[in-house]
């Protein structure tokens, strides 16, 4: 097995519960304490329900923009050393009316019992010409606007999505 081959792996098996939408799947290749990086907005998880509870919010979001036929592509991989590596993957995803999605994420990974396991992602905005945002950062800007959540829900999803300061 060469040096990253063990990576490679993992990510073909992410990519396939991630084009599902699966949270379940998603959430299983997690660790914690998880984190997220976007557009330089720092969020932490420190318990499964609250992360799990987030992926299920994005995937529904995900969902209602029509987020189907998810492909990857490796742009970088690094192991730093035995426990720890990252990724960079250009992701293409179609929507319902057959327009591409297409952004970079990038994971910080821990192997934890023989397993790589994701502790968190990186997302930002590319500039570029009529490129939509990427997802998180379009669905982060969506659960600013949820206007049918009641002020009890818009706080609780606030407190579980955002990294307020309180």
């Amino acid at each position: 097995m060469d040096e990253t081959e063990d990576l490679e792996v993992f990510f073909e098996v992410f990519s396939k519960v991630y084009a599902k939408l699966d949270v379940d799947g998603v959430t299983d290749m997690f660790c914690l304490p998880f984190f997220s990086l976007i557009n330089g907005e720092k969020t932490d998880w420190p318990k499964l329900e609250e992360l799990y509870h987030t992926t299920c919010i994005l995937f529904d979001w995900y969902k209602n923009q029509g987020f189907h036929n998810a492909r990857y592509t490796i742009v970088s991989m690094l192991k730093i050393t035995p426990t720890l590596a990252t990724a960079r993957l250009r992701w293409r995803v179609l929507l319902t009316d057959g327009s591409p999605w297409e952004y970079c994420t990038s994971y910080q990974l821990k192997r934890i019992d023989g397993e790589w396991k994701m502790a968190g992602v990186i997302q930002f905005e590319e500039k570029t010409s009529n490129t939509p945002p990427p997802p998180l950062v379009a669905a982060e800007n969506a659960l600013h606007f949820l206007a049918d959540l009641s002020e009890s829900e818009a706080h609780q999803l606030k407190n579980v999505y955002f990294d307020l300061e309180q």
